[in-house]
């Protein structure tokens, strides 16, 4: 499609007051350096022909406002969402942190005490802490016999005293 572009003509869009030319077109003119300089009077020459549409244009700048305060908004609420993000990631790991502590000092807790009751369970260690509360160990071992109910006094058989008996050697 050729169409002549010092021939064009603007285009128009209806408006209050009829059909008006659109504000944001202008007639294509050839370049201020091509065109002929033409005096219409005593005055300096005049290379803009006289077709824009008489008033200003005050909404333009007011229609930014809003696209601006837009703007501002949102990335203010951005900084201030990514502020709240940061501090609680922050309090986050700060609350890690302690209680993997406590963990640690339960856990070597744990320990300790499990040793003791190692040390305490000791046979060895047993006989020392009764001994130290005044018993003393029976020389007449009384065993029963599970077969037949009796209980044996004295110094078993020798097939008696293979039986194993945890704590007490003859």
């Amino acid at each position: 499609m050729a169409t002549d572009t010092m021939t064009r003509t603007p285009r128009t869009v209806p408006g209050r007051r009829g059909i008006q030319p659109d504000p944001g077109t202008r007639p294509v003119t050839a370049p201020r350096h091509t065109r002929p300089a033409t005096r219409t009077g005593p005055g300096p020459a005049t290379a803009r022909p006289a077709t824009r549409t008489a008033g200003p244009r005050p909404r333009a700048r007011s229609a930014r406002m809003p696209f601006i305060l837009l703007l501002v908004g949102l990335l203010g609420g951005a900084l201030v969402s990514l502020l709240v993000i940061s501090t609680t990631l922050a309090q986050g790991a700060f609350r890690i942190t302690s209680l993997q502590e406590q963990n640690a000092n339960l856990a070597r807790q744990a320990q300790t005490l499990t040793n003791e009751i190692a040390q305490a369970g000791n046979p060895a260690v047993i006989a020392k802490k009764a001994k130290q509360l005044g018993m003393r160990p029976n020389p007449h071992l009384g065993f029963i016999d599970p077969g037949t109910g009796k209980i044996i006094v004295g110094k078993p058989s020798r097939a008696e005293a293979a039986i194993n008996v945890p704590g007490y050697t003859p």
